[in-house]
């Protein structure tokens, strides 16, 4: 589960498979610097399945 916080405010919420949500936090956290993003274990939830990564240069220009 990736999750992106805007303080204490869930904004996003992902599932993908477990090194795929380490990249994408790795990748994405240097974009976000104002945003958490946090990885866990933790199911459920009405969370959408992680964009392509050919999707994520896309995010911040």
């Amino acid at each position: 589960m990736v999750r992106i916080w805007l303080g204490d405010h869930l904004i996003a919420e992902y599932v993908a498979e477990p090194d795929r949500a380490s990249r994408y936090q790795r990748v994405m956290t240097p974009k976000f610097t104002g945003l958490r993003i946090t990885v866990d274990n933790s199911a459920g939830g009405t969370a959408s399945e992680l964009p392509s990564e050919q999707l994520w240069p896309l995010t911040v220009q």
